[in-house]
């Protein structure tokens, strides 16, 4: 069998380092591309901008998260998945970037918040928990537990996918194997966690 160091499976691209960022660039060129096919939805002023969010977030933003779940998320990420937030409003209003219009008066004027990290950390949550229960079979349950025989090599070592979850909660792995058992508080608990994650300055003012 030929070993390969990256492959497309699914529509989405792993590779041999589980670094996901090239996944990650290329769903979101799908999305700007799916988002420039609707040019004459975004013109359509018959079309009120409720509408026209709906429309971006169940055409464009859909393209974008799918295999999510699996994504592993480092900072440089983030920043990319909220650019293309952005992007995606200010190609919606017809906002150059050569106006000069703020992020924070793009979101004023279209009433919403940050919510694209908000659905990429919702997401993984919400399938941790379905593996962490064993309801994703036991396999993925042995691959979220297991660890690899043999030293690691040198420098520092690479982010895993657990890691987000345990940033992004700030609990351990075996804290939230267990409360992941609790289906209802796991749903009220993801839903806050997903939102402090992608408004982090509206969780310091609250």
């Amino acid at each position: 069998m030929e070993q390969v160091q990256s492959f497309k499976f699914l529509g989405s691209y792993k590779t041999a380092t589980g670094d996901c960022s090239k996944d990650i660039k290329i769903r979101a060129a799908l999305a700007r591309q799916k988002a420039t096919e609707l040019t004459n939805i975004w013109k359509d002023r018959n079309i009120n901008k409720v509408l026209k969010v709906s429309v971006m977030k169940q055409m464009v933003w859909a393209v974008f998260l799918h295999s999510t779940e699996g994504w592993t998320i480092k900072k440089s990420d983030k920043n990319r998945i909220e650019a293309l937030e952005m992007w995606c409003w200010r190609k919606m209003l017809g906002v150059s970037w050569r106006q000069h219009r703020t992020n924070k008066s793009i979101l004023e004027e279209l009433d919403v918040e940050r919510e694209l990290m908000a659905k990429v950390v919702k997401l993984k949550l919400q399938y941790f928990g379905h593996v962490a229960r064993g309801s994703a079979g036991q396999l993925a349950l042995t691959v979220l537990e297991g660890s690899m025989e043999g030293t690691r090599y040198q420098g520092k070592p690479r982010r895993q996918w657990i890691n987000d979850i345990e940033d992004w909660t700030g609990y351990k792995y075996i804290q939230l194997k267990e409360m992941s058992v609790d289906r209802e508080q796991w749903r009220k608990k993801t839903r806050e966690w997903s939102a402090a994650v992608a408004n982090p300055q509206r969780r310091k003012a609250d």
